[in-house]
């Protein structure tokens, strides 16, 4: 019983964070310079204390197995990998506004995490982010000497985590990746003949989750009508102890069913609807917060821990803030009166 209130409640969550970023975007709440104070307080808190848990020998580690990593005093190494990737779009975000000391400092501690967490999540989203800005910044170079100063300080910085990333925890992780991936499929043939062939790719990325996947599936088609449309409730029919797939819209879907997932979906699809209005003209902090939100979306439906997870929705809903203050601003910083 406990593991269904507790998932209810996970969910819960998820409907009262999306509904507040819905009436907060349609309301002038905040400006960019209380934002960036505050987001700039949220990423040295984060980043400081990861460093402490791990200069002082304190830090839980990623993995308990092969893999290597740190995940400081969290407890989950996925959600922090998440939490990384959204402030590290906010931290980019802040650099644009406020280049202090601290906006630099924040960004720093946020990036430095990218590879000393261990999770291939952590790793791609953050290449990706860090890409998109570097990109920009090409294209936008100026001959002013400041502009020059921040841009040559930020592609330092860079070049010396790249450099610095072959004795990180992902190093490692990357190198024992081929190992890791022939062990896996081995569980994965002993488990269960069927999948003799299954993509590697598909393996490296879902670790085992299409197993799950599977075995739910199977629950979910001897259901009854009653239950395909209103779910199995918390990870199927278990007769152990209960394990989700850690796919977020497929636990969504077998856990509330066709009818209760799509009603849980709509006030996501409604602020994507919202996002969708105002997207144009595109700027580069429009972009970078909506390849942070991709990327969520992106994890939620491959490794999960977003959703369901209410440490990252409090973070997304940064986001979301963040993207609803763009949105609702002209590019000289007016109120858009029309949105």
């Amino acid at each position: 019983m406990f593991p269904e209130i507790n998932f209810a409640l996970k969910t819960s969550y998820y409907l009262v964070i999306v509904y507040l970023s819905i009436i907060l975007f349609k309301k002038y709440v905040l400006d960019r310079e209380s934002f960036s104070k505050a987001t700039t307080i949220v990423s040295l808190i984060v980043g400081g204390s990861y460093w402490l848990a791990i200069v002082t020998n304190t830090s839980i580690n990623s993995y308990q197995y092969e893999s290597v990593g740190y995940s400081g005093w969290f407890f989950s190494a996925n959600e922090l990998s998440v939490i990384v990737i959204v402030l590290l779009a906010l931290t980019l975000l802040n650099l644009r506004y406020n280049k202090s000391i601290l906006s630099w400092l924040a960004f720093v501690f946020i990036f430095s995490m990218v590879p000393m967490i261990g999770t291939k999540t952590a790793l791609a989203g953050g290449i990706v982010i860090v890409f998109i800005y570097a990109i920009y910044l090409l294209f936008t170079y100026k001959l002013q000497v400041v502009e020059n100063k921040q841009t040559l300080l930020f592609f330092g910085t860079v070049i010396l985590f790249v450099c610095l990333s072959p004795f990180s925890p992902i190093a490692s992780n990357t190198q024992n990746l081929n190992y890791e991936h022939s062990k896996e499929i081995e569980r994965v043939q002993v488990s269960d003949s069927k999948n003799e062939q299954s993509s590697s790719l598909m393996v490296r990325i879902l670790s085992s989750r299409h197993l799950y996947l599977q075995t739910i599936n199977e629950d979910y088609s001897e259901a009854n009508g009653i239950r395909k449309a209103f779910g199995l409730g918390y990870a199927g029919d278990y007769n152990e102890d209960p394990k989700l797939i850690e796919m977020d819209f497929f636990d969504l879907f077998f856990s509330y069913g066709l009818i209760g997932s799509i009603l849980l979906l709509i006030p996501l699809f409604y602020l994507f609807l919202l996002v969708i209005k105002n997207l144009l003209p595109l700027s580069i902090e429009k972009v970078l917060l909506f390849t942070a939100l991709g990327l969520c979306l992106g994890i939620a439906l491959v490794a999960g821990h977003v959703l369901f997870a209410p440490s990252v929705m409090s973070y997304a809903a940064i986001l979301f803030l963040a993207i609803g203050m763009e949105l609702m601003q002209r590019n000289d910083g007016v109120k858009n009166e029309d949105s």
